[in-house]
């Protein structure tokens, strides 16, 4: 696990001086925590560590051992494999307030299936495999809730990759693709919705060149649809882009 970087970031997380984690940021939600009592979730934070990370650290192995459980509280994140062949397949993007390495909550041991990459210097709660056991003994509603997300948000997620992936030309395939960024991690402005991602890693996520993203992206451009600059997209009319 990368060491903890202090100076990396301004985290929202209220900690002690000994860097025990008081609270959450007060507009953080997590679904993982959601229904505990004060008491109860006092506990589960008490457990936890509070770490940082740099931009683009994989802090997630696949096929390592399942020790661990994150909480993101902020910046973003992806799970991702890597294929025989060396292509890389994004899988999932995760925002603040979403868990990841959850396999960690299972009876037996297991390993994790994704890798997980940190896209901006971000910090997360950890927790360790055996407290966490139990403190989901303590507390069943925490495996509740793991259930649930993993039921709705990564259920989803894979369901809108496949459609994206089944889709009958390469223009489709970007279109799925950034209809299910703009609820993973979309972001409301003014001006439209604003996701950040990079034309690289929309063409992983979409199985095309990055030519074909370009152009894509381009011909949206002119049609007023969205506008683009490094790293960010801002979709104006997100609903015209599965038009036609």
């Amino acid at each position: 696990m990368p060491d903890e970087l202090p100076d990396l970031m301004k985290c929202r997380c209220k900690l002690s001086r000994g860097n025990q984690i008081v609270s959450l940021p007060d507009d953080l939600k997590p679904r993982f925590l959601s229904g505990l009592a004060k008491s109860a979730l006092d506990a589960v934070l008490s457990v936890a560590r509070h770490r940082q990370f740099r931009a683009s650290s994989v802090i997630i192995h696949k096929e390592d051992r399942s020790e661990r459980c994150f909480l993101l509280t902020s910046g973003h994140a992806r799970q991702f494999v890597i294929t025989d062949d060396g292509r890389k397949i994004l899988l999932n993007w995760l925002t603040a307030g979403q868990l990841f390495g959850g396999a960690s909550l299972l009876s037996t041991p297991f390993r994790y299936l994704a890798s997980t990459e940190v896209l901006s210097n971000c910090c997360a709660l950890v927790w360790d495999r055996q407290p966490l056991r139990e403190l989901v003994s303590a507390y069943p509603a925490l495996l509740d809730n793991a259930f649930s997300i993993a039921v709705t948000e990564n259920i989803a997620w894979s369901t809108a990759a496949h459609v994206s992936l089944s889709s009958d030309d390469a223009q489709g395939r970007v279109a799925h693709l950034l209809m299910s960024l703009t609820s993973a991690i979309g972001q409301n402005t003014p001006d439209g919705i604003q996701i950040k991602v990079m034309n690289k890693d929309l063409a992983e996520g979409a199985n095309v060149t990055q030519f074909t993203v370009s152009r894509c992206l381009r011909a949206w451009q002119r049609a007023g649809i969205l506008a683009k600059r490094r790293g960010v997209i801002l979709l104006r009319q997100p609903e015209l882009l599965l038009a036609g």
